[in-house]
């Protein structure tokens, strides 16, 4: 059985072929790679984007000067996207030559690493479907949650996107944090790291927002 994205055809996502794009008006997309259905891996506990991520909901509001969200509470997950205008999307819809009889297939696929999946050759991609929403929903930064070229299955479909839209998608460090250290100290460093990456130009972007506040100070 193929393997699809576990939020497309969400509630709160548009209908049909725009499955993992949301229904409301957005200025800021930040995109993402794949999340695995639960038939394929019956612990992915996540109840919307970035609900594996341990910093993602700690992180994102505090640049709109908010409290951060419990990355289990989609529902407020959902209200703070449309309050402040941001579309979160992932990149690929489905892996349709993957077999769940295959061991080597559920491994890659529970995984969760963007490099695992490139053994696979059959994919529904939601290119277009974001091509169209970049350039009919007045969007004006992209982001992509994952730092550093790849050249990989991903990275044609983003260079794509800039083709066909004109618009650049600044990278962000992985909201894992991975390399970042530890603790408080992590989730701190990669709020540097997000604003120096292009947070500084988030149009959601707080005006009493201060990157050199003791807030976010780790040393």
């Amino acid at each position: 059985m193929p393997c699809s994205h576990k939020f497309f055809g969400h509630y709160a996502h548009m209908e049909a072929e725009n499955g993992l794009l949301p229904n409301w008006d957005s200025k800021t997309l930040i995109i993402g790679t794949f999340n695995p259905t639960n038939e394929w891996v019956p612990n992915n506990a996540a109840n919307y984007y970035y609900g594996r991520s341990r910093y993602f909901w700690s992180i994102l509001p505090t640049f709109a000067c908010l409290d951060g969200i419990d990355k289990r509470n989609s529902h407020q997950q959902i209200a703070f996207l449309e309050n402040q205008q941001i579309a979160l999307t992932d990149l690929l819809i489905s892996i349709n030559d993957a077999d769940i009889n295959v061991p080597d297939h559920v491994r890659r696929i529970r995984s969760f690493k963007d490099n695992d999946l490139n053994i696979f050759q059959e994919f529904d991609w939601n290119t277009q479907q974001i091509v169209h929403f970049i350039n009919n929903y007045q969007i004006e930064e992209i982001y992509l949650t994952r730092g550093g070229i790849y050249n990989d299955i991903f990275d044609t479909q983003l260079l794509a996107i800039e083709a066909q839209t004109g618009k650049l998608i600044k990278r962000l460090h992985s909201p894992t944090g991975q390399g970042l250290g530890t603790g408080t100290p992590r989730r701190d460093k990669l709020i540097h790291k997000w604003y120096q990456q292009g947070g500084n130009q988030f149009p959601f972007l707080c005006s009493d927002f201060n990157i050199n506040s003791p807030e976010f100070a780790w040393e």
